[in-house]
């Protein structure tokens, strides 16, 4: 019996490189991180129905992902930074 319904993803998820990307780019910003680590925590298995807190494991992908990334982020803005003060002193002349 077909109870009329239909399976569809969310917006973000990690099915095809597209979308993975899309929700890599999404943890980067921390904008609406944590739906998409919830949503990856009840993660069970190919074609099979999602179970609240099924994988807490994937907690730790999050963590160091976030972690890693947000590091890497301030790095580079601390390096423009620094090197548009280097060339800010140099036509200072000092």
């Amino acid at each position: 019996m077909d109870g009329g319904g239909s399976w569809s993803n969310n917006d973000s998820n990690f099915d095809d490189i597209v979308s993975a990307m899309r929700s890599l780019f999404i943890l980067t910003t921390t904008e609406g991180w944590a739906g998409l680590m919830y949503m990856c925590v009840d993660i069970t298995g190919v074609d099979m129905q999602p179970i609240q807190d099924a994988s807490p494991g994937n907690v730790w992908f999050f963590i160091i992902f976030m972690t890693v990334g947000s590091l890497f982020i301030m790095n580079l803005v601390v390096g423009v930074v620094i090197d548009q003060f280097n060339k800010a002193k140099k036509e200072m002349g000092t």
